[in-house]
């Protein structure tokens, strides 16, 4: 008897201190109180009061000091019924048992042990290059989303990220030193915001995926409407942009997804306008945040209410159309209440007709029972029709035409349905003409030798006849296939050029084209198979899930398929499929190295303009102060006081210029790191004004302020707004002429504020605005209180931080006018 397997608990944080191991020690307290018996085997309590009391009588195992693994055979020696197991992503020395905790885990897990564990958002491997992009760091324990999703419960422990901050603040989480560089950093408002949201997500997806598989494994057809899909059906005619924008507003009006899906017929045809509507409402989709698929398919209907159900699609939005009036096959809305579609059906008014069925759509050969039989009857009726109308002809009609118009029946019955249809028809032509017109009537007894080789011969050329048709048809069809196919791969190729990322696209398409159960592009990483993009329900995580193809020569990547039986025709598709697939995880990959390589080359240019800049501008003043202090200190020169207050002057501007270069530094750290805070207050811009004039070196008898006290008072930072205006202030002092003046004016311009430092230096050329305002930009040296090039840089931050925005203008004359655009309080 096999052994039952335990089951794993998993709490999940979008980052560290949310509570993850404080919510796994408190589940392990409630179990041992009612009665199991609980150890914990791996925990780290980072120092915290609160984690460290959540211990107390509780088992502990420790992990094995020489490499940090859990020590499994103490931890199965003890016999529990669960085992707490922090930091599921943590990553054992190579001379453990098994590489990964997660590893540890399941063995435990496989043992009919329950485990209860906690994992981070950012550990999760899918998710790594996004958390990369979000904070900066590059995560460096990470496991398969395999990992997670097996786990057998799932909980998120949430805190949103003001609550997080404070705690961080209060030194709930680290150590009072490294409050301030996670504040600053990782523990952003922004970065944990996204990461929360990154985790929620997650788990919704992980939640309506294991309630789907529910319902298939417990045969629940009923529609479970937890989330709102709105699908489309596209002809490629003139109303579709119409149905488009309906479905666009109930998916806004719902929060729900929108798909439009255009069924490819066989035999339909495509005329270049045909191709150009379709591209039209293929960007209109696109544009609306929807996402376009293709099938092919004869029966429109079917293929509409099949993907409806794949894709658990809750609303429906086709074209009502008005159908000739000979045209006498039900419409698509009757089609699909005929098949029961699982889905709500909106019928939304066009004035478009329906198109009239090509004719190799009409006469191409189906394999359906119901078309086999419907064939067969409308089969006997004609030959009914037939054989009355000739027995009334019998005596002026030759045998020659009776059989003439007997194969001109099978000719059509074998190309409409198909090579069985054609062979019965014609053996039921056979005796129909041997019973009524070839004599003695009314028997099968043949009389004559040259009637009864007529018999063999017509029976021989109708079959061979219907096999010619029925092959013909097939070809036909196959024929349309491969144009459908063609044009399948045409547009998933233009993803390759217009998409950022194609790979999901194409992965879902290809899952939608072969109707397929599960699609998943997989990476070899050492030992296990990362999942580099997946479509539809339970998608495979290894080769073995499913029909695997290699994307690479060396099989390092892998494309994964499940659900359905492919046919050899398929496979000619598929591997086109998956040639395009290797082509975008290549350009994936090489996307990935090249921002890599963008990143260490944007660091170096960093590095590199800080260390000129610092090296040149810090010892610049250091040098002047050093040597004003070296000189006071001799004692065998008598200075007199002219020269003392000389050389303290000297080390007091060389100390004030160091002051606003560190201030400077300081404050584009701030900026990068995002930790800038507002205190919002009712401010008077004069105020302003004066403070930063006041806080400027060098302005004395050099500013012309002209600032209207009338002006409405600002609610802002008033502090970074003084920031602002001393920068630009500063710069323009730098450049300006000694007897030129600058001046500062401020408007009110409608609803906004505008401040004005003009200056009368050299200005600068406009190639060169568009880097002006970034960190280390030096024009030349033109003057030594040009410091290293951050004043502009911090200037534009703290302005977009205070919602203004700092622009520049030519001086009318010659010079430099930096506009500072305020919004004014409205009232």
């Amino acid at each position: 008897m096999a052994m039952q397997s335990g089951v794993l608990r998993l709490y999940l944080g979008a980052a560290p201190g949310v509570g993850k191991t404080v919510a796994m020690l408190e589940e392990g307290a409630r179990r041992q109180r009612r009665g199991a018996v609980v150890v914990v085997a791996a925990v780290d309590t980072h120092g915290r009061v609160n984690t460290k009391s959540r211990l107390a009588g509780l088992a502990i195992v420790a992990p094995l000091e020489r490499n940090g693994g859990l020590n499994l055979d103490r931890v199965v020696a003890l016999n529990p019924d669960v085992v707490l197991v922090d930091d599921l992503g943590h990553h054992n020395q190579p001379s453990s048992t098994f590489a990964r905790r997660w590893q540890e885990v399941q063995f435990l897990v496989d043992a009919g042990i329950d485990v209860v564990t906690t994992l981070n958002i950012d550990q999760l491997e899918s998710l790594a290059d996004l958390v990369e992009n979000i904070t900066g760091t590059k995560p460096l324990q990470t496991l398969p989303d395999s990992v997670a999703h097996m786990a057998d419960q799932i909980e998120l422990i949430d805190i949103s990220p003001d609550a997080l901050r404070r705690r961080l603040a209060h030194g709930s989480i680290y150590p009072a030193d490294e409050v301030d560089t996670a504040l600053a950093n990782y523990f952003r408002p922004g970065t944990l915001g996204a990461l929360r949201e990154m985790a929620l997500l997650w788990l919704a997806a992980h939640v309506e995926e294991s309630l789907h598989r529910y319902q298939v494994e417990q045969h629940i057809a009923d529609r479970w409407e937890t989330r709102e899909r709105i699908v489309v059906g596209i002809s490629g005619g003139d109303n579709d942009e119409r149905l488009v924008r309906r479905g666009a507003r109930m998916a806004s009006r719902l929060h729900g997804d929108l798909i439009g899906v255009h069924v490819v017929r066989s035999g339909g045809g495509s005329s270049t306008d045909h191709h150009h509507a379709l591209e039209n409402v293929r960007d209109l989709l696109t544009g609306l945040g929807g996402t376009y698929r293709e099938i092919v398919n004869d029966e429109v209907a079917a293929a509409l209410s099949s993907f409806a159900v794949e894709e658990r699609a809750t609303q429906l939005v086709i074209g009502s159309g008005t159908p000739p009036p000979w045209f006498r096959r039900p419409s698509l809305f009757h089609q699909l209440i005929g098949l029961k579609a699982a889905v709500d059906v909106h019928v939304v008014p066009t004035s478009a007709t329906v198109a009239t069925l090509p004719i190799t759509s009409i006469i191409a050969p189906s394999r359906s029972r119901r078309r086999f039989g419907f064939a067969v009857g409308v089969l006997a009726v004609a030959l009914l029709v037939l054989t009355v109308a000739l027995s009334h002809l019998r005596s002026s009609i030759e045998l020659s035409a009776v059989f003439l118009l007997y194969l001109s029946l099978i000719v059509a019955a074998a190309a409409w349905g198909g090579k069985r249809v054609g062979v019965l028809a014609s053996f039921a032509g056979l005796a129909l003409t041997n019973w009524f017109f070839i004599p003695p009537y009314h028997s099968l007894v043949v009389e004559r030798a040259g009637d009864f080789i007529a018999l063999i011969v017509f029976v021989s050329v109708a079959v061979f006849v219907a096999q010619l048709v029925d092959r013909a048809a097939r070809k036909s069809t196959e024929a349309d296939r491969a144009r459908s196919e063609a044009t399948a791969l045409a547009r998933t190729s233009a993803l390759l050029v217009a998409a950022a990322d194609p790979m999901p696209e194409l992965v879902d398409q290809l899952r939608v084209t072969f109707g397929l159960q599960g699609v998943s592009v997989l990476e070899k990483s050492g030992s296990n198979w990362m999942t580099q993009t997946s479509s539809g329900v339970d998608p495979p995580r290894r080769p073995e899930d499913g029909v695997a193809l290699l994307l690479d020569p060396s099989g390092t990547s892998q494309l994964v398929l499940t659900g359905t039986t492919l046919q050899s025709q398929d496979l000619r598709v598929l591997r086109s499929f998956a040639d395009q697939l290797a082509i975008a995880l290549r350009s994936r990959n090489l996307r990935a190295d090249a921002e890599a390589a963008d990143l260490v080359s944007r660091a170096d240019a960093l590095r590199t303009s800080l260390l000129r800049a610092v090296s040149h501008d810090f010892r610049t003043p250091l040098a002047s102060t050093k040597a004003a202090v070296t000189s006071l200190m001799q004692r065998d020169v008598m200075w007199s006081e002219t020269d003392m207050n000389t050389f303290l002057t000297t080390i007091n501007e060389s100390v004030d210029r160091l002051d606003r270069l560190v201030g400077n530094l300081l404050d584009m750290s701030r900026l990068q790191a995002g930790a800038v805070q507002l205190t919002l207050r009712m401010t008077a811009l004069e105020d302003v004004v004066a403070a930063a004039l006041h806080a400027t070196p060098g302005t004395s008898g050099r500013v012309v302020v002209d600032v209207p006290e009338t002006l409405p008072m600002l609610e802002t930072d008033a502090a970074l707004l003084e920031r602002v205006v001393a920068n630009t202030v500063s710069n323009a002092l730098a450049w300006s002429p000694v007897d030129e003046p600058i001046r500062i004016e401020a408007a009110l311009i409608g609803t906004r504020v505008h401040l004005r430092v003009i200056d009368r230096g050299p200005g600068i050329g406009r190639t060169e605005r568009v880097t002006m305002f970034e960190p280390f930009q030096r024009y030349g040296d033109h003057s030594n209180d040009a410091g290293v090039g951050l004043g502009l840089a911090v200037a534009r931050g703290f302005a977009d931080a205070i919602g203004a925005v700092l622009s520049i203008e030519d001086t009318p004359g010659g010079g430099l006018t930096m506009n500072i655009d305020l919004p004014a309080p409205t009232t």
